[in-house]
């Protein structure tokens, strides 16, 4: 099991360095995908209009692995 305050930081630093999309300029939130801490793109889930579908495809929203849970390791 990984240390709670080495993921905690973890977390925290990840959202200090990405607060926001490079795409889209959303927030990013932390979220758990099959046992690892994912940072992501908040509205990377349902692109609103045509533009926004399209570009989803060509330019993929931020997403980046934080800890890997399954091995306590970070990523």
């Amino acid at each position: 099991m990984f240390e709670r305050a080495k993921a905690l930081d973890l977390i925290e630093s990840a959202l200090d360095t990405e607060p926001y999309c490079r795409v889209c300029g959303s927030p990013t939130t932390v979220t758990e995908d099959g046992g690892h801490l994912v940072l992501e793109c908040a509205a990377a889930e349902s692109p609103q209009g045509v533009i926004a579908r399209i570009g989803a495809l060509v330019l993929p929203h931020t997403r980046l692995e934080i800890v890997d849970l399954s091995e306590g390791v970070a990523a």
